[in-house]
């Protein structure tokens, strides 16, 4: 079957909620990719897969296959997935308690992002890193993230002025 249709199959079904259906979808499409030799493909269908394992309560194998999509997306030089991929897995990290490698992907995300010119993802996966960072109680690296993500949003300008006052003071900005 053609794996373009087997990975819209499984947007579809993800959409939908049918997770379990949306994973055998991948899988195939996956193989599919891979049979073919289209590495491209079978990484950005990888990192569907991930997502959808984690949805399902399969957090060791959505880590090893998001891990796995790092490293390829990376050698392939696709910085969207290889930044999908660390959000991705900075969720995974953060929801099993690893929440100081989470705040590494996320900020790996946010860079991987911002090169791409993804300012909106950016911005989202700011934010998720300001959230994270105030459960550890980092409070400073919470602003600094949050003042980044207004910024990449275009944000307002007295709110980021007002920000700036304690990252200066403490030699942050």
């Amino acid at each position: 079957m053609d794996p373009n249709l087997l990975r819209e199959q499984g947007l579809q079904l993800y959409a939908a909620g049918k997770l379990r259906e949306a994973i055998t979808a991948f899988e195939q499409a996956r193989a599919e990719f891979q049979s073919r030799g289209d590495a491209a493909n079978a990484v950005a269908v990888a990192n569907d897969l991930g997502v959808a394992y984690f949805r399902v309560g399969r957090a060791s194998e959505a880590r090893a296959i998001l891990e796995e999509t790092l490293t390829h997306a990376h050698t392939l030089g696709d910085g969207m997935t290889e930044a999908k991929a660390s959000g991705n897995l900075a969720q995974v990290l953060e929801r099993s308690g690893t929440r100081a490698e989470a705040a590494t992907y996320y900020r790996r995300a946010a860079d991987l992002f911002q090169r791409a010119g993804a300012r909106d993802f950016e911005a989202d996966t700011l934010r998720a890193l300001t959230q994270l960072e105030l459960a550890r109680g980092r409070w400073i690296d919470a602003l600094a993230a949050y003042d980044r993500a207004l910024a990449a949003r275009g944000g307002s300008s007295m709110l980021r002025a007002f920000l700036q006052i304690p990252l200066k003071l403490l030699g942050v900005r």
